[in-house]
């Protein structure tokens, strides 16, 4: 039964790479860097517009150099911001 054993971790490696791969949901950090329309820098090269931005009704107002919580969408297109920080 040890070459059952083996087959079987290989089969649950590879399905957590498989899940890896796909890019599931993650959280970020970014900081507001427009509010008029909303922009949110989330790396000296990222920086999000209103387009790729899906507020939370609770997020309320905010202000340039705040900082927010982003859940980054399943193929990373699209983030929702979840509050600031």
């Amino acid at each position: 039964m040890p070459d059952a054993q083996e087959l079987l971790k290989l089969i649950k490696q590879a399905a957590m790479e498989a899940v890896a791969a796909a890019g599931p949901v993650t959280v970020c950090r970014g900081t507001v860097a427009g509010t008029d329309p909303l922009k949110v820098k989330v790396s000296s090269k990222i920086t999000l517009t209103s387009r790729q931005l899906l507020q939370c009704k609770g997020t309320g107002e905010m202000a340039e150099g705040d900082r927010v919580l982003l859940l980054r969408e399943q193929g990373g297109q699209n983030y929702i911001i979840l509050g600031v920080i």
